[in-house]
């Protein structure tokens, strides 16, 4: 499965982070890059520990802060493409 996300995809979360048990629902804000700075809403500075993404659940939910491969895409269909492409046959 690609975990080419962009801004603004939801995912479910794999593991349990933050304020955010696994299998979560989350909004993905921005990608940074490790040792990428970053202002949180309460203006203190942030420093990204690896390359992730941050990603919220609503209004004063919180963030939280995720490698993409403890994210699983929800968008589009889940089937692998080599199946589709069996069915077409």
């Amino acid at each position: 499965m690609s975990h080419n996300f962009k801004p603004g995809d939801l995912a479910l979360t794999l593991a349990t982070k933050f304020r955010f048990p696994a299998m979560s629902q989350v909004e993905l804000i921005v990608f940074l890059r490790e040792d990428q700075k970053a202002e949180e809403p309460d203006g203190n500075i942030w420093t990204a520990p690896y390359d992730g993404w941050v990603a919220g659940r609503g209004e004063g939910e919180g963030y939280g802060f995720y490698k993409p491969t403890q994210l699983m895409p929800l968008r589009g269909d889940f089937e692998h493409e080599q199946q589709k492409a069996k069915e077409a046959v």
